[in-house]
């Protein structure tokens, strides 16, 4: 999301600066605010500075707003800021202490000396130029399934991994044969655990919180060799409890624990393969 609003910021810095420019006003009344707010619906706050820096309006909000902060002293934030020719400045993207989500700010100083300051939400001024693909119908369908299916990744890896601390637990509390046992399987289930829940959080991440029109180039493929990574560390696991088991009971079936290492390793050859092709793939691009 960051990397495309760096390709995109003279775009988005002249679409916030005409769309703030149309007011000429310095004061602002109930209607105003209002009328920015509709304008400007990635607009989280507002408010008024006077030349030293003082807070000499409350903190309008879309529906609402904060009187407490009103004469509070944002000097320090005047005092690192450069405007241009036309009185106007915006920051680099930072991440809001408040709502922990990434925000712009935009102040424009008027010939009398005060500032009016914009916090806009990046995420929803993306959304709105078309640069964070979320407004389409067939879009927000896919979304709603990607968080159904994705939700239920989560879900199942927590199963995995609460099956493989059981398991860890049951092998603390038995001797013998069985403890092993316990111990293989819940390497296992651990195991694949981290490798569903990698993977849902990449489905989460790509497809549902910040789905975009041009996705991170290559991030598929390590998205299937992280996941292919934990399964073939539970196979192998699987694979020497497997010859362990044959060895104790029966060597005649030997050829099995033969036949899943070999497919052990043909998926790691693949690996390879695919991690080739793909380290070729980019450096072909550069």
């Amino acid at each position: 999301m960051m990397q495309i609003y760096r390709d995109n910021r003279s775009a988005v810095e002249g679409f916030l600066l005409t769309t703030i420019s149309d007011n000429p006003h310095q004061d602002f009344d109930n209607a105003q605010v209002k009328n920015f707010f509709k304008r400007l619906p990635c607009l989280t706050d507002m408010y008024l500075l006077d030349a030293s820096g003082e807070q000499i309006t409350p903190t309008w909000r879309k529906n609402d707003h904060d009187m407490s902060l009103k004469g509070s002293d944002r000097s320090y934030f005047i005092n690192r800021i450069q405007f241009d020719e036309k009185g106007n400045y915006i920051s680099s993207p930072y991440i809001c202490a408040n709502s922990g989500q990434p925000k712009v700010s935009v102040a424009r100083k008027y010939p009398d000396g005060k500032i009016a300051v914009f916090d806009l939400d990046v995420v929803a001024v993306l959304s709105k130029m078309h640069l964070i693909d979320s407004n389409r119908l067939i879009s927000k369908l896919s979304v709603a399934v990607y968080a159904l299916l994705g939700g239920g990744l989560v879900l199942l890896a927590l199963f995995l991994g609460v099956y493989g601390l059981i398991g860890f637990a049951k092998a603390l509390m038995s001797f013998g044969d069985e403890t092993l046992q316990y111990v293989f399987k819940s390497i296992i289930g651990i195991t694949l655990a981290i490798a569903i829940f990698d993977l849902s959080k990449t489905i989460l991440e790509q497809e549902v919180f910040y789905r975009s029109l041009t996705p991170e180039e290559g991030s598929e493929y390590k998205t299937l060799t992280k996941f292919l990574t934990s399964i073939i560390i539970a196979l192998s696991i699987e694979s020497l409890m497997v010859v362990f088991k044959v060895a104790i009971d029966d060597i005649r079936n030997m050829n099995y624990a033969f036949y899943l290492i070999s497919g052990v390793g043909i998926l790691i050859i693949s690996m390879a393969v695919l991690n080739y092709v793909s380290r070729k793939k980019h450096e072909g691009h550069e």
